[in-house]
Formats: C-alpha cells, structure tokens, sequence
C-alpha cells in the first residue's frame, strides 16, 4: 500500500490508495502511529482513495482511535466513500471516529 503524507501546518495528511485489508493492516497501523507520534497526534486520514476495508483493516484503525483517545484525540477521518462509510455504521464503529466531507475541514477542526 502507498500511504502519501503530506504537511498542512502542523497537521499531517495522510492518503492511502487502495483497501486496508489483512495483507497491509499492520504496515499501514505502524505508519499511521508513527506519523501521529511526530505530529503530536494532530492526523488526518483523507480516505478519498481507499477503496474498501476488511475486519483486519477497521480493526486497525479502532486501535489507533483508542490509543489516541487516552491522550483526548481522536483520529480525523475525511472522504470515506459510501462503501467504507457503510463497514463503519454497519459494525457500529462510526461514534469512534470524527467524520469531515473534506481534508480543509478536518485539517481546521486542529484550530
């Protein structure tokens, strides 16, 4: 998986292309871990190019929501298409995760 990140002030945005499946879970939570540990949690995760996730990849970023919110983050999650939208309400996980409908937003919600 490629994951572009890209500076936004002292905000870090993150675009993986393609799923978030078993295969790249793992490499993908280390990357988003590292990226929050060098921005002070301050991530955003544009899924404008994420094409689905499976239980492996959702579980991925459940574990990263929870270890940012022992600190009071959330992880900001923007673009998700309707697919990845619907894993999410449909295993009840939406409530974990601060949604926007587009990077700007949620690079602002940090102000």
């Amino acid at each position: 998986m490629k994951v572009a990140t890209e500076q936004c002030g002292g905000v870090a945005v993150m675009r993986p292309e393609g799923p978030i499946t078993w295969a790249n879970a793992d490499e993908f939570k280390a990357e988003l871990l590292e990226s929050i540990g060098e921005n002070l949690g301050r991530v955003v995760l544009d899924a404008s190019v994420v094409s689905h996730v499976d239980s492996k990849g959702l579980g991925s970023l459940v574990e990263v929501t929870q270890q940012l919110a022992q600190s009071g983050k959330a992880l900001k999650l923007c673009c998700a298409n309707e697919t990845v939208r619907q894993v999410i309400r449909l295993t009840g996980l939406w409530p974990l995760f601060e949604h926007f409908a587009d990077v700007n937003s949620a690079v602002r919600s940090f102000l």
